[in-house]
């Protein structure tokens, strides 16, 4: 698969099971993928501990701020960083970090808006 344009968390994944080589993201999800993919530049522990943390997260549709603020405050990834990862979720974004290597974002301008471009990890193929 070439290249696709997605705007949806489904369509991410479809994207990305499909090993999709320039997956841009659009919108809201850029900005949420963006912020998540935070998480890269933590230690394993620390995501090891995340992934068990939002396991046991009651599933509301959203993590709050009560339940992120210890998290953050254990392993050190920003909170607005665990929202992401527990909007988009943990293993997607995982898999992005593994495959993807090449990611540029674009914030929001004007009427523009937020756009992530992932360049598939040649290795990864």
């Amino acid at each position: 698969m070439g290249q696709v344009t997605v705007r949806t968390k489904d369509e991410l994944k479809n994207a990305v099971d499909a090993k999709a080589e320039h997956i841009i993201v659009k919108g809201e999800l850029a900005e949420k993928l963006n912020t998540g993919l935070k998480i890269k530049k933590a230690s394993k522990w620390a995501i090891g501990l995340l992934a068990v943390s939002l396991g046991a997260a009651p599933f509301t549709g959203g993590m709050s701020m009560a339940v992120a603020a210890p998290i953050a405050a254990l392993t050190g990834i920003e909170i607005v960083a665990i929202i992401a990862v527990a909007a988009i979720g943990i293993a997607l974004i995982l898999l992005i970090c593994r495959e993807y290597k090449k990611v540029t974002f674009r914030g929001k301008k004007g009427d523009m808006e937020a756009e992530l471009e992932l360049e598939r990890d040649a290795a990864a193929s």
